[in-house]
Protein backbone atom coordinates (compact mmCIF):
# COMPACT_ATOMS: atom_id res chain seq x y z
CA UNK A 1 0.00 0.00 0.00
CA UNK A 2 2.67 2.24 0.55
CA UNK A 3 4.41 1.88 -2.76
CA UNK A 4 1.25 2.90 -4.14
CA UNK A 5 1.00 5.91 -2.50
CA UNK A 6 4.44 6.69 -3.63
CA UNK A 7 3.75 6.22 -7.01
CA UNK A 8 0.77 8.39 -6.89
CA UNK A 9 2.72 10.89 -4.93
CA UNK A 10 5.50 10.75 -7.64
CA UNK A 11 2.75 11.34 -10.36
CA UNK A 12 1.60 14.13 -8.73
CA UNK A 13 4.90 16.07 -8.56
CA UNK A 14 6.08 14.96 -12.31
CA UNK A 15 2.45 16.48 -12.68
CA UNK A 16 3.00 20.00 -10.71
CA UNK A 17 6.79 19.85 -12.66
CA UNK A 18 4.73 19.86 -15.99
CA UNK A 19 2.47 22.44 -14.82
CA UNK A 20 5.56 24.72 -13.42
CA UNK A 21 7.33 24.44 -16.79
CA UNK A 22 4.11 25.41 -18.55
CA UNK A 23 3.75 28.52 -16.56
CA UNK A 24 5.32 31.85 -17.63
CA UNK A 25 3.68 34.51 -15.73
CA UNK A 26 5.13 33.28 -12.07
CA UNK A 27 7.44 35.50 -10.33
CA UNK A 28 11.62 34.34 -9.41
CA UNK A 29 10.49 34.47 -5.68
CA UNK A 30 6.94 32.38 -6.22
CA UNK A 31 9.07 29.68 -9.04
CA UNK A 32 12.14 29.19 -6.43
CA UNK A 33 9.41 28.61 -3.52
CA UNK A 34 8.04 26.27 -5.13
CA UNK A 35 11.22 24.57 -7.02
CA UNK A 36 12.54 24.63 -3.38
CA UNK A 37 9.34 22.87 -1.86
CA UNK A 38 9.45 20.39 -4.68
CA UNK A 39 12.92 19.42 -4.20
CA UNK A 40 12.25 19.15 -0.40
CA UNK A 41 9.38 16.33 -1.43
CA UNK A 42 11.60 14.21 -3.66
CA UNK A 43 14.46 14.10 -1.08
CA UNK A 44 11.85 13.07 1.77
CA UNK A 45 10.93 10.27 -0.47
CA UNK A 46 14.32 9.53 -1.55
CA UNK A 47 15.54 8.91 2.74
CA UNK A 48 12.25 9.33 4.67
CA UNK A 49 12.99 11.48 6.37
CA UNK A 50 15.60 14.30 5.47
CA UNK A 51 17.63 15.61 8.27
CA UNK A 52 16.69 19.12 8.83
CA UNK A 53 13.57 19.45 6.94
CA UNK A 54 10.63 18.34 9.13
CA UNK A 55 7.76 17.48 6.93
CA UNK A 56 5.65 20.23 8.59
CA UNK A 57 7.41 22.80 6.86
CA UNK A 58 6.98 20.92 3.69
CA UNK A 59 3.23 21.19 4.03
CA UNK A 60 3.51 24.99 5.29
CA UNK A 61 5.51 25.76 2.53
CA UNK A 62 3.34 23.95 -0.20
CA UNK A 63 0.05 25.85 2.02
CA UNK A 64 1.98 29.10 0.98
CA UNK A 65 2.45 28.38 -3.04
CA UNK A 66 -1.41 27.65 -2.94
CA UNK A 67 -2.05 31.05 -1.56
CA UNK A 68 0.36 32.68 -3.82
CA UNK A 69 -1.04 30.79 -6.74
CA UNK A 70 -5.07 29.96 -6.47
CA UNK A 71 -6.04 33.49 -8.02
CA UNK A 72 -4.25 33.59 -10.70
CA UNK A 73 -2.74 30.11 -11.48
CA UNK A 74 -6.05 27.56 -10.83
CA UNK A 75 -4.33 24.76 -12.59
CA UNK A 76 -0.99 25.47 -10.78
CA UNK A 77 -2.87 25.45 -7.47
CA UNK A 78 -5.11 22.50 -8.41
CA UNK A 79 -1.44 20.14 -9.31
CA UNK A 80 0.36 21.65 -5.48
CA UNK A 81 -3.10 20.55 -3.85
CA UNK A 82 -2.75 16.79 -5.37
CA UNK A 83 0.33 16.51 -4.28
CA UNK A 84 -0.49 18.04 -0.35
CA UNK A 85 -3.32 15.54 -0.66
CA UNK A 86 -0.96 12.78 -1.70
CA UNK A 87 1.12 13.82 1.50
CA UNK A 88 -1.49 13.45 4.04
CA UNK A 89 -2.81 10.17 2.51
CA UNK A 90 1.43 8.95 3.19
CA UNK A 91 0.80 10.25 6.54
CA UNK A 92 3.43 13.31 5.97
Amino acid sequence: MAGMREEHLRQMLEQLHTELQRTDAIDDRSRELLRGVLGDIEDLLARKQKRGTQPESIIERLREAVRAFETTHPTLTDAIGGVADALAKMGI
